[in-house]
């Protein structure tokens, strides 16, 4: 046999080993990327899923105002607000229940007829949320099962003008909310003006008060 015969029929079984071999790298190749592709895929989904149903605070997407009731502030037995005064919101206000304290949950116990509230009956401790847009103008009443009895309950008020006062947004009115325009030097002014007026007054009356037909024993 020639050496140029003998040198061909030595590389063709290498080069088959060559093509085997890469073949059977990109075989492992393409298995490796298909489990990480698996990987990557399915772990996220899981997460949010899970973080999504535990928290319970799944946003409602009504873009419209929110507001905070905090549930046992404290360790105290009350929601604040909607305890001590009710919540007074607009309607399309989402208000957001905020656990501080353990043991309590949101029974519903009375609402106007056309609203469908659920409440969260559920019992959760510190640290869980609770959100509900409050569509339907009217009174709607709630209290904690466990704490019932202890005055742990709550009323929101779904009226058209919260802000005109009432229930959340009560205490002491300013005056110039009565369209009264008075400002704090005035006062003071005033206040000082008085007190040297009085003095005077005072000083004439002690000095000047008596008659010109006494004091003096003479008659004019």
């Amino acid at each position: 046999m020639k050496r140029r015969d003998f040198l061909h029929a030595a590389s063709v079984p290498a080069a088959a080993a060559t093509a085997s071999a890469a073949a059977g790298t990109g075989a492992a190749q393409e298995t490796s990327e298909g489990t990480a592709t698996g990987n990557s895929t399915g772990t996220p989904t899981g997460n949010s899923t899970g973080t999504s149903t535990g928290t319970g605070t799944a946003m409602s997407g009504s873009g419209g105002p929110t507001e905070t009731v905090t549930v046992g502030p404290g360790g105290s037995l009350v929601f604040s607000p909607g305890t001590d005064e009710p919540l007074q919101i607009a309607p399309g206000t989402t208000v957001e229940f905020v656990w501080e304290s353990d043991n309590h949950n949101i029974v519903v116990d009375s609402q106007p007829e056309d609203a469908g509230w659920e409440g969260y009956e559920t019992i959760e401790n510190t640290g869980f949320t609770y959100e509900h847009t409050f569509e339907t103008l009217g009174t709607y009443e709630y209290y904690c099962a466990p704490h019932e009895s202890a005055g742990m309950v709550g009323t929101i008020e779904v009226v058209e003008n919260p802000d005109a006062g009432g229930g959340g947004g009560g205490g002491e009115k300013e005056l110039h909310s009565f369209g009264v325009p008075i400002h704090a030097h005035w006062v003071g002014a005033a206040t000082i003006l008085g007190i040297i007026v009085t003095i005077i007054f005072t000083f004439y009356v002690l000095k000047y008060g008596e008659s010109a037909h006494t004091g003096t024993g003479r008659n004019s």
